[in-house]
């Protein structure tokens, strides 16, 4: 049924526009807001969604409810006709269609039966638009037609239809979804089983049945015990839903709120109008199998969509007019990192099948809520990953923490060996450890709180620092005391506001929320009742403390979530500290990118680290030295399964292994390069040379590799034996890093591992060769002619071996200074001008001095 009329438009027919937009993606750069107004201003009134996708469809309908006066059309272009749905009734008949991707000549005739449709070619842009329309089109690779952009005329575009001939009806769109029901009350039963605390229990719960959420709840506990019963690691908890004693109790998270004085009215209070957010950590190398399980579990599971714009390299290269334009057009569908849907029916909405069986929404999270959708954040953590590994590994050996392991794991902490630790692996991670100096999982809290940018630059992990060591507070207020009298938290702000001020949860809640947002205007009265409180319990200090909370409250941390990572944190800093080699390995398995960290981070624990190993019976090491050998999956071509597969296989030769192992003769070429095979070839040339005499009877590839090598072929003994930055260049070419020092050199400063992994300006003696600067111990790319130099790290080099001088801003405490075995080439200069010899700090603002010999 076609429905057109173009032509003489007069007072008894309605003009219409057929438009596609951006979530086609098909170069469109019609915002629906602008469109719709262009619409008003040229008395446009009706507007047809002609896409090719069913992306758009809730947002063109959202932003029509703002436009009375336009009638939105949704329809669906197929090849040069837009069906059209008059009413919800159409749109879910269509969407049958639509999901079952079988648009055969079959369906099609059922959409020409049951579905009017027009034959006006929709527009991508307005007037004034063309120029972004070229930019865009030109980036998406789309091509378009000169003509069609210099003649345009809307006007051609614009069709007209007798009133009343669509016949659109207001489209009704609601969530389907239905969450699984508990047979019994089990919240009630967690009650009768309360011995701790029922009265807190008692008090979350009767909230929860209020909003009634028992049956989120529920879900998520589900979710959680799957999980469990199919060995699939789960966080500690995540959010503010550590905060809850309920999901502690239904074992949802794993953090006990009332030892931590955690607050639940962070999480949920009396305010609150949509579902809370129960976000789940799962091990990322399971994530997609716990879904399929919970498919199973529950009948119905699906991924849901987000949309990817312009990246903002490109857009910094256009026009900044141009680019305000495209800087929210989509130009892409993705799939949302962690939230899923989860009902025990099927869904009326549009699917994007996928062959795993979980099929995506079209629609994003945004949509999906404003129809009352529920999300589930299930977000795949390779850390989590890496630690169930660690614990799992180690707990065979080691039943139980050791009181000195713990010490050993914050002194390390505190000094910034942090290094690939969760959460504190950054710059700013390191600085804020030395000067928090955490010694107990609350302090570790408080400096995952502090890792940000803009609390570093405010100075308060300075001034925490001088505060603990003065044993003092710099607010006498209880609330504060496990801060050192500093507002830190979110929930403390909402502490002092409903103990001290009155507030109830809600207004708590609001003013934290203002504060993070810089949005005082709003919560004047709040924040006045605040101040008032402050200075009735504080005097002319709490009137300081209210500005505090006002300037230090767009920082402010969720202390639920500080403690819950916390933990994982220090995990995996015990397990790097006290076991370095299995910490490492495990690592490497799930991340190669940390190689040089692992490199550099195992010499500062005064490993040696070797190439990888594939004849254990050769060359025994001395029991005592520590040695770390690099593993084999960290070269290309061999994967953690055919590692693990080498390393149960004996081979009695280099003849053995090439016939044996089953490897491409390129990988074999790369073992030998990084000198994997080292205790039986003096020569690396001479082990690949020999290779190639092994294989050049049946294998071309052989010769090939010789004469890249070597330019011509020689016999094995003939082969020139490489030098030694020869070796370090082979293993940088195929690793990224080197073992082999490239030249000799007497370092009598800091090791550069230490200065690498501490991040500090260490000076370090050096010597360069071919590219490459030592000191001794390791080895690092550079771009410096051969020769002696003293580099202070990262990147200052000074010709010749210097000594150096270490200023310092604040007085060092006595775990802040490093006593060296070294005489008279270091020393430190204190803020008084005092000098200490012999001695290098390890702690926050050093300047760097370098003297002459």
């Amino acid at each position: 049924m076609e429905v057109l009329y173009i032509g003489y438009i007069n007072s008894l027919k309605k003009r219409g526009l057929c438009f596609v937009s951006p979530y086609s993606f098909e170069g469109s750069v019609l915002d629906f807001d602008k469109i719709f107004q262009w619409a008003i201003e040229n008395k446009i009134a009706v507007l047809v969604l002609s896409d090719t996708t069913l992306h758009g469809v809730v947002k063109f309908i959202r932003v029509s409810k703002k436009y009375k006066d336009i009638i939105p059309v949704i329809g669906y272009r197929k090849y040069d006709k837009t069906y059209i749905f008059r009413n919800t009734s159409e749109f879910t008949e269509f969407l049958k269609i639509y999901n079952s991707r079988d648009l055969t000549e079959h369906n099609l005739n059922i959409l020409e039966q049951r579905f009017i449709h027009i034959k006006s070619k929709p527009i991508y842009f307005l007037p004034g638009q063309e120029e972004i329309y070229k930019i865009l089109c030109d980036y998406i690779g789309k091509k378009i037609e000169t003509d069609d952009i210099d003649n345009f005329d809307i006007n051609k575009h614009i069709f007209e239809v007798d009133d009343g001939q669509f016949n659109i009806q207001d489209y009704s769109f609601k969530s389907s979804q239905k969450l699984p029901i508990p047979n019994n009350d089990f919240l009630e039963e967690l009650i009768s089983q309360e011995k701790e605390y029922k009265e807190r229990l008692e008090r979350e719960i009767k909230l929860v049945k209020a909003f009634k959420f028992e049956d989120y709840f529920y879900t998520v506990k589900k979710i959680v015990e799957i999980a469990k019963a199919h060995n699939i690691e789960v966080g500690y908890g995540r959010g503010s839903a550590v905060g809850s004693l309920l999901a502690y109790r239904l074992g949802i998270t794993k953090i006990d709120p009332v030892k931590y004085n955690l607050l639940f009215e962070r999480f949920l209070n009396e305010g609150r109008t949509d579902y809370p957010d129960i976000d789940l950590d799962i091990e990322d190398v399971r994530r997609q199998e716990l879904i399929k399980l919970l498919k199973s579990e529950f009948g119905y599971v699906y991924n849901i969509s987000t949309f990817v714009g312009i990246p903002k390299k490109f857009l910094d290269s256009i026009p900044e007019e141009y680019a305000n334009e495209l800087s929210n057009i989509p130009i892409q569908r993705s799939t949302h990192a962690a939230g899923v849907i989860i009902s025990t029916t099927p869904l009326n909405v549009p699917m994007i099948h996928s062959e795993s069986g979980i099929d995506t929404i079209e629609w994003d999270m945004d949509d999906l809520q404003y129809l009352g959708y529920i999300k589930f954040d299930l977000l795949g953590l390779k850390t989590l990953s890496i630690y169930k590994e660690l614990r799992d590994t180690i707990s065979q050996s080691f039943k139980e923490e050791k009181e000195e392991f713990k010490k050993n794991t914050y002194r390390y902490i505190s000094a910034g060996f942090t290094d690939n630790v969760f959460q504190l692996e950054s710059s700013i991670g390191k600085s804020v450890v030395r000067d928090v100096k955490p010694s107990n999982i609350s302090e570790l809290a408080i400096t995952i709180s502090l890792n940000r940018p803009g609390p570093l630059r405010s100075g308060i992990t300075g001034e925490i620092r001088n505060l603990k060591l003065k044993k003092l507070k710099k607010y006498n207020l209880e609330i504060l005391d496990e801060t050192y009298g500093l507002p830190i938290y979110q929930e403390q702000i909402m502490k002092i506001a409903m103990e001290l001020a009155g507030f109830s949860s809600t207004q708590a809640d609001i003013l934290r929320k203002a504060i993070a947002k810089k949005d005082i205007d709003s919560i004047r009265q709040l924040y006045e009742r605040l101040k008032n409180a402050l200075f009735g319990k504080l005097g002319k200090e709490g009137l300081e403390l209210a500005k505090n909370i006002l300037a230090f409250g767009e920082y402010a941390f969720n202390k639920s979530h500080a403690i819950a990572y916390s933990h994982l944190t220090y995990y995996m800093a015990y397990f790097k500290v006290n076991f370095p080699d299995i910490f490492y390995d495990t690592y490497l398995k799930y991340d190669t990118s940390i190689l040089q960290d692992a490199l550099y981070n195992l010499q500062t624990l005064n490993y040696k680290v070797l190439p990888p190993k594939l004849f254990s019976n050769l060359k025994t090491m001395n029991k005592d030295e520590k040695i770390y050998h690099l593993p084999l999956h960290i070269l290309p071509g061999i994967s953690v399964e055919k590692s693990k597969q080498l390393q149960t296989m004996e081979f009695k030769s280099f003849e053995d292994f090439v016939e044996k192992a089953d490897l491409p003769l390129s990988v074999i070429e790369a073992l030998i390069k990084v000198g994997a095979f080292d205790d039986i070839f003096d020569s690396r040339r001479k082990a690949i040379q020999k290779l190639r005499s092994l294989r050049n009877k049946f294998n071309q590839e052989a010769v090939k590799i010789g004469n890249k090598l070597f330019g011509k072929i020689v016999k094995v003994d003939e082969a020139k034996v490489e030098e030694d930055w020869e070796r370090t260049n082979m293993e940088y070419d195929i690793l990224g890093i080197a073992l082999f020092l490239p030249t000799k050199v007497t370092n009598n400063l800091a090791p550069y591992c230490i200065a690498y992994s501490l991040d500090l300006p260490y000076a370090v003696h050096i010597s360069v060769k071919a590219g490459y600067g030592t000191d001794g111990k390791s080895v690092f790319k550079v771009n410096l002619p051969d020769g002696n130099y003293t580099l202070i790290y990262p990147n200052r080099f000074e010709p010749g071996h210097l000594k150096v001088s270490y200023e310092v801003k604040t007085m060092p405490t006595k775990s802040e200074i490093s006593k060296l075995s070294t005489q008279g080439f270091e020393q430190i200069i204190l803020p008084s001008g005092k000098v200490i010899q012999n001695v290098r700090p390890i702690m926050n603002g050093i300047r760097t001095v370098l003297r002459d010999k």
